[in-house]
């Protein structure tokens, strides 16, 4: 599953719904306590909420205990009118809060800070786990994303009951201020390629939200060809290789990725024979004979072989995507 964010004070977020929901992107996230956001909160919040309804888009809502009087609304169900149709709610709810709120909205739970001891608490209330999402936080500030093993464990506890769990990546060009220096759940992911941090996370949450406004470079389109075809897009820099869909063996091996159907009949004559580095696009050349034309992407640095052209390399940001390349994957390479 694939969701945006939009923010009420971000001028383009119009066209960012829009565009969103013109590539079929079904769920978009919005926060309600920004302390940064001012001025008429609730007018920019109800039109921007009933365009995402015309194209029926569904909302869930960040909501904290400070809420209500950041938007001068009485009553959390007052977002219910709004389009709102989810809400995730931050720390200090007590239990009577959030027993009450799930009658209302679809709810999504703090996965980043919530301990099993209150997770049990809200699962005695009755509250189905089918019903919930466990939603990790985002981190503004440098340094402050979640450490990896951290991530994992909340996300083991939240699996063992079945509820399937939600988290951020890094937004591509332009970064949600005041700090611009994107919106991960995990640390790791902050100067990340965004597309290579969605794919890894897709391995590990039902969920992955796009944190920041900005999805340029068609991250959107990327990740919505990697869920619905399986189709990893990679970029490479190379003069002779052509951009498109290529499929990995379904054999792995060792030293290197060898893509399937690339092998020629015509010459191909040694040039370039250099050193293999991480992500160096080979071709085998006569000297190999019936191998003549077979494209390879190296998994590791290798040493130079008289009988393996060097025609191109994946691009440096794109180099983490190797590592999810599966076997029988299919790849769409993108010359640049």
């Amino acid at each position: 599953m694939i969701g945006i964010s939009f923010y009420l004070q971000d001028p383009h977020a119009k066209s960012q719904i829009i565009h969103a929901a013109n590539l079929g992107v079904k769920r978009a996230f919005t926060s309600l306590h920004i302390p940064e956001e001012k001025g008429e909160l609730v007018g920019r919040m109800s039109e921007l909420l009933k365009l995402a309804q015309t194209y029926e888009m569904d909302i869930h809502a960040d909501v904290s205990l400070n809420t209500l009087n950041h938007l001068g609304i009485d009553e959390f169900t007052d977002l219910a009118p709004l389009g709102v149709k989810g809400i995730r709610l931050d720390d200090g709810f007590d239990q009577e809060t959030i027993t009450a709120l799930s009658k209302v909205f679809s709810l999504s739970l703090n996965a980043s800070t919530l301990n099993e001891e209150e997770l049990l608490a809200v699962l005695r209330s009755g509250i189905k786990p089918e019903s919930l999402i466990a939603w990790h936080n985002f981190y503004p500030r440098p340094e402050t994303g979640l450490e990896e093993g951290f991530f994992h464990e909340q996300n083991q506890m939240f699996k063992k009951y079945g509820i399937p769990i939600y988290a951020f990546i890094p937004g591509a060009g332009s970064k949600r201020g005041p700090l611009h220096a994107g919106l991960p759940t995990l640390e790791r992911h902050r100067f990340m390629n965004p597309y290579a941090a969605g794919i890894e996370l897709f391995q590990h949450v039902e969920g992955v939200y796009v944190g920041d406004q900005g999805t340029e470079d068609h991250l959107i389109e990327n990740l919505i060809a990697y869920e619905n075809e399986n189709i990893l897009a990679i970029r490479v820099d190379s003069l002779i290789l052509q951009s498109g869909q290529y499929t990995v063996r379904p054999d792995v091996s060792q030293d290197v990725f060898r893509l399937q159907n690339t092998r020629v009949t015509e010459n191909v004559e040694p040039r370039n024979t250099v050193a293999r580095s991480l992500g160096a696009i080979t071709m085998d050349n006569d000297a190999y004979g019936r191998y003549r034309g077979e494209v390879q992407i190296c998994k590791r640095e290798l040493g130079a072989n008289h009988r393996v052209n060097v025609i191109g390399r994946v691009m440096e940001e794109d180099i983490p995507l190797l590592s999810l390349l599966k076997p029988g994957q299919t790849i769409q390479l993108i010359n640049v």
